[in-house]
């Protein structure tokens, strides 16, 4: 029994795959693959040979090769047909910015009082949502809840951004153990509170959104920043869309596996970015919609949703074998926009001389429409497809270290050349936001979704911008510790100074009107510097007052309520 041949799911293809069959087979399969189902039993008849022979496939060599009858494709031997589109958008920053302009400030383009206002409005909702529901104890995290504000926000995305820097587990960040002891983390922000922030960090009105979106939590960061990305830096003449994926193992409707990706499991991200790294729009995937009809394929409609605002001025676009189809191609011809991008070798439309034909290394095939599409196949190591709108279908050298050594230059098809270049943006993208990752295990993915644009991208966009503004070129590390520096070391992220006559000392009482004695929170820090968590309870005074205008009212002596506030 004939069996359907079906797509690979994976992005890339095995190597000689034309090869695993007899040609008859091939040309079998092709046919199968682009009929209705209903027409199946045709090709396990005795006069399925005939029919090969009435469509001319046993000549391997034919000059124009015919997709099939529903449409008019004809492929020919490449005769210069392609057009030319003449660069006529912006580029770069669309926005002055001084050359003296620091890394904090550069971050601060994106991550603007908008989206600052956004976190403190509803972290703080959600906090006191938790609070006017809270079943658990009064020794619970959340009854100690206190408002937050934009400053302290913007402490506790320095102190993401230091600990992508220094990665050990969270708790251990506090630890006054000699093997760790990291002052650095205490004089910004007690344990407690960073792990309050953490666990209630949120960017959305629950109550407003709608019980079908899917992506309701994290929407409006997401749109405030990519609005961000678009104002400030505009992407030049060659553009690249392809996905990403953020890390999450836990369960949800719309994790995706990806066999090929080195973060297998995860939320994937469609992005499209610039040649240096920045991106420029993304769109969550948030699983098939069934309430309409599917039209196009997803690979289509997310390259137009994309690049909708970068049409009709002759840009040239780089996509993988997920996106490239013949369709897409003719589609965006008529928009000033060329596409390169390698070809799956099953893919509807495209030309069988060029697909089937056995080459050895080295040797090129290529075959071009009458709207200048090239379809080429390359021998190397394995077989390359390329279709290109843009690029004839030639070789030319290229200089690497074997040519150095005075060996002959290699050579390869100026599509592929163009297209492994163009294509390099977005993998420098992913790989600049790998470096010092925040990104940790969560029970939340929004959350770790949210940390995605804040702490990855908002800061690998801001690392291209602040280059091109100063003129620099700077490590991405070094971009960070640079940000950390500004934010958490700057004036305005110290705590403010505190006046004594605002502040004093009560006594704390049960609800019984029986006074509280607890430890001395300051006493109780200098015990554990040189002691153990047990010896330092045992030691350590205890007092019955606390300042209620401190942050998380803290328990204080009389000695270390003056030493504080002076």
């Amino acid at each position: 029994m004939f069996v359907r041949q079906h797509k690979s799911v994976d992005e890339s293809e095995p190597s000689s795959d034309e090869e695993v069959f007899r040609f008859p087979r091939k040309v079998r399969n092709i046919i199968v693959s682009s009929s209705s189902s209903e027409n199946e039993d045709l090709y396990e008849s005795e006069d399925f040979e005939e029919l090969l022979a009435n469509l001319g496939i046993e000549e391997e060599n034919e000059q124009i090769d015919t997709v099939g009858s529903s449409d008019n494709i004809q492929w020919k031997e490449f005769t210069g047909k392609q057009k030319s589109f003449e660069f006529t958008g912006k580029s770069g920053l669309l926005v002055e910015l001084p050359s003296n302009i620091t890394a904090g400030e550069t971050l601060s383009l994106f991550l603007n009082e908008q989206v600052i206002d956004l976190m403190v409005k509803e972290t703080n909702r959600y906090a006191e949502n938790k609070l006017d529901h809270n079943t658990s104890s009064e020794q619970a995290r959340i009854n100690r809840w206190k408002p937050t504000n934009s400053e302290e926000i913007k402490i506790f995305l320095g102190l993401l951004l230091w600990m992508g820097l220094v990665q050990v587990p969270l708790t251990t960040y506090w630890s006054t153990d000699s093997l760790y002891n990291f002052p650095f983390p205490r004089s910004k922000m007690s344990r407690n509170r960073f792990e309050l922030l953490l666990s209630n960090l949120h960017f959305a009105n629950n109550v407003a959104i709608q019980c079908n979106n899917r992506l309701g939590k994290v929407l409006p960061l997401v749109e405030i920043l990519t609005n961000n990305y678009q104002q400030i830096f505009l992407p030049g003449s060659e553009i690249v869309v392809d996905e990403t994926m953020v890390p999450w193992r836990g369960r949800l409707i719309f994790r995706q596996y990806i066999p090929t990706k080195s973060h297998k499991y995860g939320i994937k991200l469609f992005k499209l970015c610039s040649t240096e790294g920045y991106t420029w729009s993304t769109k969550i995937y948030a699983g098939r919609d069934s309430s309409e009809i599917q039209r196009v394929g997803i690979a289509e409609k997310v390259c137009f949703e994309l690049i909708n605002k970068l049409l009709n001025e002759g840009r040239t676009l780089y996509i993988d074998n997920f996106y490239t189809s013949y369709e897409l191609a003719v589609k965006l011809l008529n928009f000033k926009t060329h596409v390169v991008g390698t070809v799956r070798h099953n893919r509807k439309f495209m030309p069988k001389a060029v697909m089937l034909h056995p080459l050895k290394r080295g040797e090129i095939i290529s075959r071009e429409d009458d709207n200048g599409i090239v379809v080429l196949k390359w021998r190397d190591v394995r077989d390359v497809r390329i279709l290109s709108s843009k690029h004839a279908p030639i070789m030319v050298p290229i200089s690497d270290s074997s040519t150095l050594r005075g060996r002959p230059p290699k050579i390869k098809p100026l599509a592929v050349i163009a297209y492994n270049t163009g294509k390099s943006g977005i993998d420098r993208s992913d790989q600049m936001a790998s470096y010092a990752t925040t990104i940790r295990k969560s029970i939340k993915w929004y959350r770790k979704l949210a940390i995605h644009f804040l702490i990855g991208t908002s800061v690998v966009n801001a690392h291209v911008v602040y280059q091109k503004a100063t003129n620099k070129n700077i490590q991405i590390r070094k971009f960070r510790e640079l940000i950390v520096r500004e934010w958490l070391e700057s004036e305005n992220a110290r705590p403010q100074a505190v006046h004594k006559a605002s502040h004093r000392l009560q006594i704390r009482k049960n609800p019984q009107g029986k006074s509280i004695r607890r430890m001395c929170v300051r006493c109780y820090a200098k015990q554990r510097e040189t002691l153990q968590r047990q010896d330092a309870r045992k030691n350590v005074q205890k007092t019955i007052t606390y300042c209620p205008e401190c942050p998380q009212s803290p328990q204080l002596c009389l000695k270390c309520f003056n030493e504080y506030h002076n």
